[in-house]
């Protein structure tokens, strides 16, 4: 929202600096000024097309759909569930806990892997590299929480 009203006002208060705006990101897909000119001119014209113009190819925002607020709400809270019963689930079935947390590592390092493989999948980067990366920031995020509480159990 602040993103929006800011590019309302620069659109009122600098017109032509947004326009040329348009114009940078038009040439960028290979249209000359005589082919976008009639583009620019009748966004001016339009206002609000000219803000969700500005708003989708200059920031790379668009308005949220607020049908999608329950399911992505649900989406993450159950992705934060799943996620947290993979390192809780060793002590769940093993008693004894130095062998629960080493397996807890294991198989936490294990699921890091494995989902930054997909990850790499999916966003087109190296599968291997996206694995050991992912693997290694939450073995280290792992490794912080875990010295963090420590230092509060001490205290």
């Amino acid at each position: 929202m602040r993103e929006l009203k800011r590019e309302q006002e620069e659109i009122v208060t600098v017109p032509d600096v947004e326009a040329a705006e348009i114009g940078e990101i038009l040439a960028q897909y290979g249209l000359e000024p005589h082919e976008y000119s009639p583009v620019v001119n009748a966004l001016r014209n339009n206002p609000q097309a000219w803000l969700d113009f500005m708003m989708k190819f200059e920031l790379g925002l668009e308005k949220p759909d607020p049908k999608r607020a329950l399911q992505s709400a649900v989406t993450i809270a159950l992705s934060y569930v799943v996620g947290g019963l993979v390192p809780l689930s060793p002590y769940v079935f093993i008693p004894i806990a130095q062998k629960a947390m080493l397996t807890s590592i294991g198989v936490t390092l294990a699921a890091l892997l494995f989902f930054g493989y997909v990850k790499g999948q999916f966003t087109g980067n190296y599968p291997l590299s996206s694995a050991v990366q992912t693997a290694f920031i939450g073995a280290l995020a792992s490794a912080a929480a875990y010295a963090m509480a420590k230092v509060v159990q001490s205290t």
